[in-house]
């Protein structure tokens, strides 16, 4: 959402969406102390009769569409976020904006690139990221890693009263978070069965 929003605008009028838990259920593993190293805890034989299981209770997958307010649009613009977490990909994740005069098309899920642009000529042309975008970025491995560092250094940067580029206040973390609530409750489907 805060990509979405930090590109088209922050006025998030509509949400509707639903998440799932596709595993159902997981071996109960000892010593995952690090997030970053849990695949290292997975056991190698999963029909293993010694592993215990315990239920799942981890949202795997969701699937969310939102209404936005644009500056840039005479109508609002509308989002799509899709996440299979145990689904095989067709492709890498990736992030598309879609305009009345082309379309951005960017690999990964955070928007590193390659960066790709439909233009006049109906064709995806690739183009480099911007060079100040590439400059800006903390140089360590790791998409996750790499966004809490950036985050870090410009709350720092503010606290300290320096010049910061704009950050996720706790504001937005606050509606992030209630947004997400009302996706988990999955209660925003119109049951058509009467239909048929």
């Amino acid at each position: 959402m805060s990509i979405a929003t930090s590109v088209i605008g922050e006025k998030i009028l509509s949400i509707i969406g639903e998440v799932r838990d596709d595993l159902g259920k997981a071996p109960i593993v000892e010593g995952v102390h690090n997030f970053k190293t849990r695949r290292d805890h997975i056991p190698e034989n999963l029909n293993d009769p010694n592993l215990k299981w315990g239920e799942s209770n981890v949202e795997w997958s969701y699937t969310v569409l939102a209404k936005l307010e644009s500056e840039m649009a005479t109508k609002p613009v509308s989002i799509l976020f899709k996440h299979g977490g145990l689904n095989p990909r067709f492709n890498e994740d990736h992030i598309v904006f879609y305009g009345t005069k082309g379309a951005i098309y960017i690999k990964g899920h955070y928007g590193m690139g390659p960066l790709y642009v439909w233009d006049e000529n109906k064709t995806w042309q690739e183009l480099p990221l911007p060079q100040d975008i590439v400059d800006d970025q903390p140089k360590v491995a790791g998409d996750t890693e790499r966004n809490w560092q950036y985050l870090a250094r410009e709350f720092v940067k503010d606290i300290k009263g320096e010049n910061a580029s704009y950050y996720q206040s706790f504001k937005e973390g606050s509606l992030y978070q209630q947004l997400i609530e009302l996706i988990r409750k999955n209660d925003n489907c119109t049951d058509v069965r009467h239909l048929q």
